[in-house]
């Protein structure tokens, strides 16, 4: 029985046209395997993965979406956990999720790209496209991308200048721009333009409607042009003040071990800071396309990644959208709502991490550290050169933190 087998493997040498054939063959493989993307995850490094997921699936988490590439192309992705905990829907890998404020970064290369194609400069005081918003002195569109305009947010104006109550922030309609100018207006400048650092979801906002009208069309519009379509990102879209069906539920609770509740998310007036609706596979796809040039040039990236130079030659903590992660060219991107939570991590080995959650809790990383759950999953991925883990929130235990009362009033 063994001659058989011996003769298939090693079969004798054939005649001259057929062996050329066979080189050519081989010839053409050879280049094929040369063009081919990177290989798929081995089956053996895939359960490594699901069992890191498995520490946070279900008992911190209702659902995640996992989606881990390289070069835009998907390597591995999986849902995991329920999309909606009540009607018993799963998670899957093709449910839209809304990504929070990893949003700014797409916000920030349409910019770019608008400034590639003439239609706008960086440079631009705020007041040419925003002309009812007169700061003095006036920030540029740079320096509101960088949140060094001296537009209050999270520190300086924890409402972030959209007012008016919690139910304003969460419920349709959104505050109209008149209204949000005028607020902007009235508030004022925390500081000179330039000179100090705030994460002000109000100054993404109002470059929404910046790029409304250097665009000349919707904001979605603008997205879908100049964003999704050179990214091959179908599936995404701006959530907009009507949910659409199949999007997961988001989950929200004070801390672990609390019931999970539904509340109102961020109505659609945040669309331009973080109303993106997308799943893991998408974003990988945005990474590739972001970074090889599909959707803005290598000079505009490298811009998203600079920090702004501060008073005293200090740095801001992140650039344009993205900010940099522990290892050498890795950058990332968090993004949370009242019910969503999102970390994408691109690494400089190549691959991406994408972690897309629908739960939140007041605590935050605290109970769902998304970065180090990215870095081990990319270290099981690419352990001859592991990304630094960030260290775990300094209170991993029980936290005792104050019920967001407001927020619970208008949850189920």
């Amino acid at each position: 029985m063994l001659a058989p087998h011996a003769a298939q493997v090693f079969p004798q040498r054939p005649p001259a046209r057929m062996a050329a054939a066979c080189y050519l063959a081989l010839a053409a493989c050879a280049a094929q395997a040369q063009t081919a993307g990177p290989p798929p995850i081995p089956p053996a490094v895939a359960a490594q993965i699901d069992a890191l997921v498995a520490e946070y699936v279900p008992a911190v988490l209702p659902g995640l979406q996992l989606a881990i590439g390289k070069g835009g192309t998907v390597l591995y992705t999986r849902g995991y956990g329920a999309a909606d905990l009540r009607a018993g829907v799963p998670m899957t890998p093709l449910t839209p999720v809304r990504i929070g404020s990893v949003t700014k970064q797409l916000r920030a290369a349409a910019l770019l790209k608008l400034q590639e194609q003439g239609k706008i400069s960086l440079a631009d005081p705020l007041s040419r496209w925003i002309p009812e918003v007169r700061y003095q002195p006036d920030p540029t569109i740079a320096q509101v991308m960088g949140m060094v305009a001296g537009i209050p947010g999270a520190v300086q104006d924890p409402d972030d200048l959209l007012l008016d109550g919690m139910p304003a922030v969460l419920q349709e309609p959104p505050l109209a721009s008149a209204k949000l100018f005028a607020n902007l207006q009235a508030r004022g400048l925390f500081a000179p333009p330039g000179t100090a650092y705030d994460y002000s979801n109000a100054g993404y906002t109002v470059l929404g409607r910046v790029i409304e009208r250097a665009g000349g069309q919707p904001l979605e519009a603008a997205f879908t042009q100049l964003l999704f379509k050179p990214a091959g990102m179908a599936a995404s879209y701006m959530e907009g003040r009507q949910a659409r069906p199949g999007a997961a539920i988001g989950h929200y609770r004070v801390k672990p071990g609390d019931a999970w509740r539904v509340c109102p998310e961020l109505n659609s007036g945040f669309d331009a800071a973080g109303g993106v609706v997308s799943t893991a596979s998408d974003i990988v796809r945005w990474d590739g396309a972001l970074k090889s040039g599909a959707v803005v040039s290598a000079a505009s990236l490298a811009r998203m990644r600079t920090p702004a130079t501060l008073a005293g030659g200090k740095a801001a903590p992140i650039g344009m959208g993205l900010a940099a992660l522990g290892g050498p060219d890795s950058y990332g991107a968090a993004g949370q709502t009242v019910s969503f939570a999102a970390a994408n991590a691109s690494y400089g080995s190549g691959y991406d991490v994408v972690l897309l959650a629908n739960g939140s809790n007041t605590i935050g990383d605290a109970a769902y550290p998304r970065f180090v759950l990215a870095a081990r999953i990319h270290n099981v991925l690419n352990p001859g050169a592991p990304e630094p883990v960030p260290a775990l929130p300094p209170s991993g235990g029980v936290i005792d933190v104050t019920p967001p009362v407001e927020l619970l009033t208008l949850c189920k």
